[in-house]
């Protein structure tokens, strides 16, 4: 039996509005729609895309939100700080536990990334004590640069000056028998 399709002719789906049907159809028998876009361009959509609300413009939409987020996102060198405030546990680790990785062996090795940078935080032969290893690094790290950021555009929003003879510092250095050891400035100061 023949698949009965539906009149779009001129209705519209978010910016698309529907003009006519083309001849293809997708792998399931829905009809391509020849469409234009509030923003001038033409597409081709099925009909089931448009009548499931799936797609709603040429693809300018997605572009506008895309550039929106990131515009809205504080990176300093490299590193989002609304990302450090959410930071869930990623799906694909396999250890459950970020930064955390169970090596061959049956050793645990810790890391955090920082900056565009990987630090390695040791070997440990429990995954708690690689957890525990890694918690840290987040508190020193993570924690303590949104502290810092926060803290500092709060003052340099009330005293641009300030912020220009205090300029935000946050540095992972190598330490020898540790890690990491952190340079930051300027000092938080408690409010009164």
């Amino acid at each position: 039996m023949a698949r009965r399709s539906r009149n779009l002719s001129r209705m519209r789906f978010g910016r698309l509005t529907a003009e006519y049907p083309t001849e293809h159809r997708d792998h399931k028998g829905s009809i391509y729609w020849r469409c234009r876009c509030d923003c001038g361009k033409e597409t081709e959509v099925t009909a089931d895309s448009l009548l499931s609300g799936n797609t709603k413009s040429c693809g300018c939409l997605r572009k506008e939100l895309r550039n929106g987020i990131h515009n809205n996102l504080h990176m300093v060198d490299g590193t989002c700080v609304e990302w450090l405030e959410v930071r869930k546990g990623r799906c694909d680790n396999t250890s459950g536990y970020g930064g955390v990785t169970k090596m061959r062996n049956g050793k645990y090795r810790a890391s955090i990334g920082f900056k565009g940078m990987r630090i390695f935080l040791g070997v440990f032969d429990t995954f708690e004590d690689a957890v525990e290893a890694r918690l840290k690094a987040e508190e020193d790290i993570h924690q303590a640069f949104v502290s810092l950021y926060h803290y500092w555009t709060k003052r340099n929003s009330r005293d641009p000056e300030w912020g220009k003879k205090n300029p935000l510092v946050f540095e992972i250095k190598k330490d020898h028998g540790q890690p990491y050891r952190v340079i930051s400035s300027p000092e938080i100061e408690e409010e009164a």
